[in-house]
């Protein structure tokens, strides 16, 4: 039997959120609607944004009154296979997507919200593009995105609000509502990032050193820039890190991610430090950045895991470098006793945070 009460998409609207206003809209909290809808599939337990199977479509289809073709088009899947460049398998992390970390109904994180487009929405709705990993600002109102209530410092889980909360912006712990939080200015280098990748992602071809390349292509550099300066922020006193300090890049940033966590995992403010960096490498240029590279005697393992291919269009710059051979790594073995390096407490310590984050406090 179709809804009493038709909800449609609103323009750019993720699925997750839009199951969350459809409950809503029906009088009841998410976890019912959906196991109405699904009695046998336990929906809340996967990420919902990044596509519903078609097997699953057919009941949704039937008490919406949304064609499949609507439900296909908000889903993440084609989106993100363009920035990949290749079929994404659904029970991994999609690259630059941020990942929710569920266990269960539970969320670590992987959804930000801009507080402002809330404010002006007539009905609050979760964009699809603030699940990209490189949005990290608004880019109408220019202010950083939030992915954690601010009060309560919950992640943000719509799916676990009930039916009293009427709306979905605010938090599903505290309900704190997130329109009336303090905007802060997002980072320019990061936020120039973001506005580059966008144009980017928009193409079919972008041109890089006069040729032209795939979108796929484009991000799959980014990442590897993104991969050199976490590796040169573990050794801060290698001749990698110190070649990004003459270009003006600490890698020992205070906001750099020290949990050793995927990009996709971060939250908002690490994925800044680490975006802005990449956009000062990209502002700097290419043929200067390899040339410190080569001024400092870095090789060309101590960029890349040597098990893993560089970006085909970086191999003409890579080959700049020396290159220091090395067998298979063997792990030493560490006395009993021996007492853990401080940066290895300081990621303990920030996994077990982003742990405690998702329960809540007793």
């Amino acid at each position: 039997m179709p809804w009493a009460l038709s909800v449609p998409l609103l323009p750019e609207e993720s699925l997750s959120s839009w199951l969350v206003r459809a409950a809503l809209r029906q009088g009841c909290d998410p976890l019912s609607l959906t196991g109405a809808t699904w009695p046998t599939w336990r929906i809340w337990t996967r990420d919902i944004d990044r596509e519903i199977p078609i097997e699953r479509m057919h009941p949704l289809v039937k008490v919406s009154g949304i064609s499949c073709a609507e439900f296909k088009k908000a889903g993440m899947r084609d989106d993100c296979e363009k920035v990949a460049g290749y079929p994404i398998p659904g029970t991994r992390t999609w690259p630059w997507l941020l990942a929710l970390g569920s266990r269960n109904r539970t969320r670590h994180g992987g959804q930000q919200v801009c507080t402002l487009c809330l404010g002006e929405d007539s009905t609050p709705y979760l964009r699809r593009q603030w699940r990209f990993a490189w949005h990290t600002g608004c880019r109408f109102h220019g202010v950083q995105l939030i992915d954690e209530c601010p009060v309560c410092k919950a992640p943000i889980e719509p799916h676990r609000l009930s039916a009293e909360d009427q709306h979905l912006a605010q938090c599903s712990r505290c309900h704190n509502d997130f329109r009336k939080a303090v905007c802060t200015s997002p980072s320019p280098e990061a936020f120039r990032f973001q506005v580059m990748a966008d144009h980017v992602f928009e193409q079919y071809t972008v041109t890089f050193r006069q040729a032209s390349i795939t979108p796929a292509d484009w991000f799959s550099m980014m990442a590897f820039f993104m991969t050199v300066i976490r590796r040169a922020g573990r050794r801060p006193a290698s001749p990698m890190a110190n070649a990004l300090l003459s270009l003006g890049i600490s890698v020992t940033d205070c906001r750099m991610p020290v949990s050793g966590l995927a990009f996709e995992l971060l939250p908002v403010s690490e994925r800044c430090a680490l975006l802005a960096a990449v956009e000062c490498l990209l502002s700097i240029g290419l043929e200067e950045t390899f040339s410190a590279l080569v001024a400092c005697n870095v090789k060309t393992s101590a960029l890349h895991d040597p098990r893993k291919s560089p970006p085909v269009m970086l191999l003409p710059l890579l080959s700049r470098l020396s290159h220091h051979p090395h067998g298979p790594h063997r792990r030493r073995a560490l006395p009993a006793h021996r007492p853990m390096s401080e940066r290895a407490v300081r990621a303990s310590w920030a996994r077990l945070k982003r742990r405690m984050k998702a329960e809540p406090s007793s």
